[in-house]
């Protein structure tokens, strides 16, 4: 394995794994050759599927066996429990032991979450991971966090959220600065809780290269994309998110029964179909999927349990930009080096 980066994979994990698992690494490695995946999980399942891609090989890929897998619907404790020869807990335990570098499952979430933490631990002077995800905007993309993993936030865990948020960014897309935002109900000094605003004087005091505070952003603003980070507690984002993904869907159900009312509605889509096409495009969440749990002392990809091949090959695409990035080391140098 004489690559650059390495990467571990939860094969057996979400619907249709180990397929959907291989058929987003095959359309991966036709954009980053310099990468290495180990796939952990059942070896004759994998070993079956893969078969299917020809540029899958011994030169860019090798299957660890994992006998166990942790289901869907599972609860956390009972995760844990199945034990340590489950796909997701040994593709984790693979990057704490410097076996890989990053961890990309489509498995249960909350279980990913916990078992990352036990493993992988957090970086030294941090609270609580932060999940985050990239939305896209009228200019190009955002970053948005926390997606779930906290409910509740204090004013310091949001500080931190928004330092490693900019890090993302910058990373991602190798950027030198971020404009962060927190999310609000009003762009007014004097509206949220007290934790958003505590948060906010603590934002406008950070002095770190690239990081610039913004200042409040109401929910309608984060299409424009003048707010590069937008931070909030995870019950917050999580809706957001969810009204997102549904109104976007709404959206374009609306279009297709729209322009299928009538003969000359049908006629309508002709002309249109390529404009159609390309807001079709911007709006599928198959190209955004794949959030990273910030703060551990590695990074942590969670595809969409739904995910389909070309979901999969976006995780593994955002994996390796952020690997790229070195995006944990940078989170680590605002955090341990310059005590913040």
């Amino acid at each position: 394995m004489n690559s650059k980066f390495n990467i571990a994979v939860d094969a057996m994990g979400g619907d249709n794994a180990p397929l959907k698992v291989l058929e987003g690494a095959s359309l991966f490695f036709k954009d980053s050759p310099n990468a290495f995946i180990n796939f952990y999980g059942d070896k004759e399942k994998i070993s079956k599927e893969l078969n299917k891609f020809s540029n899958l090989n011994q030169d860019n890929c090798k299957i660890i066996h994992a006998p166990d897998a942790v289901p869907g619907n599972v609860s956390v404790r009972d995760a844990i429990k199945i034990g340590k020869n489950t796909s997701m807990w040994m593709s984790i335990d693979s990057v704490k032991n410097g076996e890989n570098q990053i961890v990309v499952s489509s498995g249960n979430t909350g279980a990913l979450l916990v078992m990352s933490k036990l493993i992988i631990k957090m970086i030294e002077g941090l609270d609580k991971p932060a999940l985050a995800a990239v939305w896209p905007n009228f200019k190009n993309y955002s970053v948005v966090l926390d997606l779930g993993a906290n409910v509740e936030c204090s004013s310091d865990n949001l500080v931190q959220f928004s330092v490693m948020g900019a890090e993302l960014y910058k990373s991602i897309y190798n950027l030198n600065d971020a404009t962060v935002g927190l999310l609000n109900i009003g762009s007014e000094e004097i509206k949220g809780n007290e934790t958003i605003k505590d948060a906010n004087d603590k934002l406008n005091e950070i002095k770190i290269d690239g990081f610039k505070y913004g200042g409040y952003i109401e929910g309608s603003q984060i299409k424009n994309g003048d707010t590069n980070v937008i931070v909030t507690d995870g019950f917050t984002g999580n809706v957001a998110l969810k009204t997102a993904e549904g109104t976007a869907n709404f959206i374009t159900t609306e279009i297709k029964k729209s322009f299928s009312n009538s003969f000359l509605s049908k006629i309508g889509y002709l002309f249109s179909y390529f404009t159609f096409k390309e807001i079709k495009k911007k709006l599928d969440p198959r190209r955004f999927n794949g959030a990273i749990f910030l703060g551990l002392n590695a990074p942590v990809i969670k595809s969409h349990g739904g995910a389909d091949g070309f979901a999969f090959y976006n995780s593994l695409n955002l994996s390796y930009r952020i690997l790229n990035g070195n995006l944990i080391n940078k989170i680590k140098n605002n955090f341990i080096n310059n005590g913040k």
